[in-house]
């Protein structure tokens, strides 16, 4: 079976083909058929887990009653596919996903398949646009512990890979996550889970990782503490990101929510040397997982560590957290009337320049040897930051540092251009001859990477190579037995929402390992839920193209404070927003409907997203014009997005709950039942032409069912009055 064959339709296909046959006994042909029956079940996504074992069982019967002498051949055929890609078929049963992407009603949409996490988007946007946010938020959290924190700071991979992007402008999914939270979050804490099982589980650091193991075992019925070195938890949230973009009242509601489940967080507590951390085991933890996250910056130009005015991006912004935190000032250093100097493209490197503006810094260039285009920053971040007055200096790299003594003057730099693509596709900087030049600084920051600290694992017999964490890919467990890892001290400096994915499946993982066996494969995938709270739009509301809310949400008063600098879409616009979503839970974009609207001669659909990559746009209102309701592309859509409703006189095709055409119908003249469309009867008078003058002629119709009984006798069918 090729690598990317789906094991549930091979094993299909198989039964299919031996069904279509000759030659077998009554006893295969009713074992197989309800064999059949169930695998069809799992591909449509209807299966429950006892499927695999009733398909097995079913199977054994077989050959034990065959009397052909067929059946043990062809069990042992579609059996073998079964047991070699067990997790397959796994997969398909507990996510409601086919991992080859050949089973149409179980290929998520592409927004909940870029999301690291595997959120629920479709259905969780639908709920926000019908103001229904407490059932969205309560949505979210099944696969994310901190809703509030991502609806502000996410990178936001969902809007990326978001279709209607294809068409005009994505879905702000990201902003409709917060407005889920601002105004579903309860003050009261939710009522702890009831405690299952007897075993309790260590989480070492706070941050986002962290947090989402200790989270999602709670809520699995575990006990948990986490213990965090410094005074607040959160890790980077906390100390890294600017309270500018996370309030900390936002942070902290957050984490009181997942210490009402029951999760015990001990702060100022660090877990120095490995003997601490095995020494967790021994005080009874059943297992242990390492969150610990990458807090070590670097200063790659030599000579860098004798100057004092010379930072990491991450310990420049850990100190400036720390002292808000306190509510010791605003930072360590006063930046007032000077000039400073940020080096790289990163997030980290724009909130520093950030931070320095608001610390009362003079100027604030950020230094950084590629475009604009390719900065990895957040684009809304850039903007801000030169909406705010950041200089940016593109195509320049750092060489070295001027100054004298201990006191950095200026950053050495060198221009570049851009040369061929490097291993990840990102053209590389090739530095220009004779283009050297000096920019004066009084405070010089370097943001060009981070990495973890691991000196708290000096003793244990954990792998630590490369600088990271080494884990089982499939467990995520360490080297040492029972001592689980994930986030940034896994995978290097990543995102919020990857960290919380890691700690959401390294939960699962150690409750598998927890009860004595491996984890199932579904903990790799996102979960598919059924496609519910469709919002009932017209054309002319899903034909809107959406807008960039940047500008309009950007807070220009509070860009000299750290107070929240950016505000929050209101109801109005995410109800306009989420009639926007085109369902790609539900319309997987195979081009069927607009192929069968083409070859009934209705050319209707004008949905270029879905049209096998022509040049032709989309057009939500053309549809409402040429459509014959004839219904042909729902018979043609495979995952049932296309619906046909017939009520007061008029047939509605909606296409993930948006309109498509509203076409009146026609009644019989025999019993006065409406079975058609005026459009359709049309059609079918132009189709039949001068054939049938007889018809031509008739302004009367005739449902199929009476015309059974009306034309048997005439001749060749023609209706003769």
């Amino acid at each position: 079976m090729g690598r990317d064959e789906c094991a549930v339709r091979k094993t299909t296909d198989i039964l299919t083909a031996f069904l279509e046959e000759k030659g077998f006994c009554n006893h295969c042909y009713h074992n197989f058929v309800s064999v059949l029956g169930l695998l069809i079940g799992i591909g449509q996504g209807e299966a429950v887990p006892g499927d695999l074992t009733l398909i097995e069982e079913l199977s054994r019967s077989a050959v034990i009653s065959c009397r052909c002498g067929r059946a043990g051949e062809v069990a042992d055929k579609f059996l073998t596919v079964l047991q070699s890609h067990r997790d397959d078929f796994i997969v398909h049963i507990e996510n409601r996903v086919c991992p080859a992407g050949q089973c149409p009603r179980l290929i998520p949409a592409p927004c909940q398949a870029a999301c690291p996490a595997g959120i629920d988007i479709p259905n969780y946007v639908a709920l926000v646009g019908q103001g229904r946010y407490r059932e969205a938020l309560e949505l979210i959290r099944e696969d994310v512990p901190l809703p509030g924190v991502l609806g502000r700071i996410c990178e936001h991979p969902c809007q990326q890979a978001c279709r209607r992007g294809q068409v005009d402008n994505p879905i702000p999914i990201c902003s409709l996550k917060r407005l889920a939270y601002d105004r579903g979050a309860e003050k009261e804490a939710p009522p702890p889970p009831e405690r299952k099982h007897p075993e309790r589980v260590a989480v070492v650091g706070a941050g986002p990782a962290g947090l989402s193991c200790a989270y999602f075992l709670a809520r699995r019925g575990y006990g948990v503490t986490v213990f965090e070195a410094m005074s607040e938890p959160g890790g980077m949230l906390a100390y890294g990101i600017p309270p500018y973009r996370l309030p900390r009242d936002v942070l902290r509601a957050e984490v009181e929510y997942i210490q009402a489940l029951g999760v015990e967080i001990k702060l100022n507590h660090p877990i120095d040397g490995g003997k601490a951390v095995a020494g967790l085991l021994k005080e009874g933890y059943a297992a242990v997982f390492l969150g610990t996250g990458a807090w070590q910056g670097s200063l790659p130009v030599s000579g860098a560590q004798k100057y004092k005015n010379v930072m990491e991006g991450v310990t420049f912004l850990r100190q400036v957290n720390e002292s808000l935190l306190k509510g010791e000032g605003h930072g360590p250093m006063d930046l007032r009337g000077k000039k400073v100097v940020v080096v790289g493209g990163g997030n980290v490197a724009v909130d520093a320049a950030r931070v320095c503006l608001r610390l009362g810094a003079k100027e604030v260039r950020i230094v950084y040897r590629r475009t604009r285009q390719e900065m990895p920053a957040l684009p809304e971040e850039i903007e801000a930051a030169r909406m705010e007055g950041v200089i940016f200096d593109f195509l320049v790299s750092p060489t070295g540092l001027g100054g004298a003594d201990d006191v950095a003057t200026c950053l050495e730099c060198v221009r570049n251009v851009l040369g061929e693509p490097d291993a990840r596709g990102r053209r590389k900087p090739v530095p220009l001859q004779d283009s050297d030049f000096k920019i004066e600084a009084d405070l010089i920051i370097f943001a060009v990477g981070q990495k973890p600290d691991l000196s708290f694992l000096d003793g244990l017999e954990v792998d630590v190579s490369g600088g990271r964490i080494g884990v089982d890919p499939g467990t995520m467990q360490t080297s040492l037995p029972g001592v689980f890892a994930g986030g940034d001290a896994v995978t290097g400096p990543a995102s919020a929402i990857r960290a919380m994915a890691a700690g959401k499946r390294a939960a699962l993982a150690i409750e598998a390992y927890l009860q004595g066996r491996a984890p199932e494969a579904s903990i790799k995938y996102p979960v598919k839920r059924k496609a519910a709270n469709l919002m009932a739009v017209d054309a002319a509301q899903k034909a809107r193209s959406g807008r960039d809310y940047f500008h309009h949400l950007y807070l220009p008063g509070q860009k000299d404070t750290f107070a929240e600098v950016m505000g929050g879409l209101d109801p109005a616009d995410a109800l306009k927003e989420a009639g926007r979503c085109l369902r790609c839970d539900l319309c997987i974009a195979c081009g069927q409907c607009v192929r069968s609207c083409r070859e009934v001669g209705a050319d209707a659909l004008q949905l270029g997203y879905v049209d096998g990559g022509s040049d032709c746009g989309t057009d939500f209102l053309r549809s409402g014009d040429r459509c014959i309701g004839c219904g042909t592309c729902a018979v043609n859509c495979p995952t049932g997005a296309i619906t046909v409703e017939d009520k007061a006189g008029v047939r509605e095709i909606r296409l993930g709950g948006g309109l498509v055409s509203r076409v009146d119908l026609v009644a019989c003249t025999v019993c006065g039942q409406p079975f058609a469309t005026a459009k359709q009867i049309v059609r079918l008078k132009e189709l039949v032409g001068e054939q049938d003058a007889a018809w031509q002629r008739r302004d009367w119709v005739i449902c199929p069912a009476c015309a059974r009984k009306i034309w048997p006798g005439k001749i060749h069918g023609t209706l003769i009055s």
